[in-house]
């Protein structure tokens, strides 16, 4: 997904659609004026990319792409306390832009050949294999919304879990399973610091509003 090159200049340098993307989102979430920080988080970025590039993506894509900046010096990261939960000690890793990681995102917004945006307009974006709940047309605000979307959602999936748990499986292949839902749980934790952070976001928006 998003593996399509961008031309950046004359000299044949070019960057992915993927790349170009994190480090978009980067610098609009430190620029918009909800965020009181100049340091930006994962969950942030798949928030972002989602909402503002119909980006469905996964964490096991956004990690590595943060990585390979790291390496190449375009953005650096850090560590401090988790800012979704403030009696909670865990530690979470930050991001932001360094100077290297500034100009490389100015030369992508200044593209004049249009070329980010014939790569956004292919129909590589929504290619995600699954279905998805649309809910632009519930009625707002939905009084059942986790009711009536994700606890039908979370009790199949449990269903379907059970349902691999015969007795005739090997220990090998019990083994696997639970390798399987142990990821299945890592990606709820990054479900549950994501929604965290549509309440920090909320709860930022209403400050605002009291100004």
């Amino acid at each position: 997904m998003f593996s399509k090159k961008i031309r950046l200049d004359n000299k044949g340098k070019t960057v992915s659609v993927a790349t170009a993307l994190v480090l978009m989102a980067i610098d609009e979430i430190i620029e918009d004026p909800i965020n009181d920080s100049n340091v930006v988080y994962g969950y942030q970025i798949m928030t972002h990319l989602r909402e503002s590039y119909s980006w469905n993506v996964k964490s096991g894509t956004v990690y590595p792409i943060l990585k390979k900046l790291d390496r190449e010096f375009l953005i650096k990261k850090g560590v401090a306390q988790d800012r979704t939960d403030n009696n909670s000690k865990r530690q979470m890793i930050f991001y932001k832009l360094t100077p290297k990681g500034k100009k490389l995102t100015r030369v992508i917004k200044n593209l004049n050949d249009d070329a980010l945006d014939a790569a956004l307009s292919s129909n590589e974006s929504n290619t995600t294999g699954h279905s998805k709940i649309d809910l632009k047309g519930t009625k707002f605000p939905d009084k059942k919304f986790a009711e009536n979307y994700l606890g039908p959602f979370l009790i199949d999936f449990d269903s379907q879990v059970a349902n691999q748990i015969p007795n005739k499986r090997t220990n090998d292949e019990l083994d696997q399973l639970k390798g399987e839902i142990e990821k299945s749980i890592e990606q709820l934790e990054i479900c549950k610091m994501l929604l965290q952070g549509q309440i920090s976001r909320i709860d930022t928006l209403k400050r605002i509003k009291k100004k």
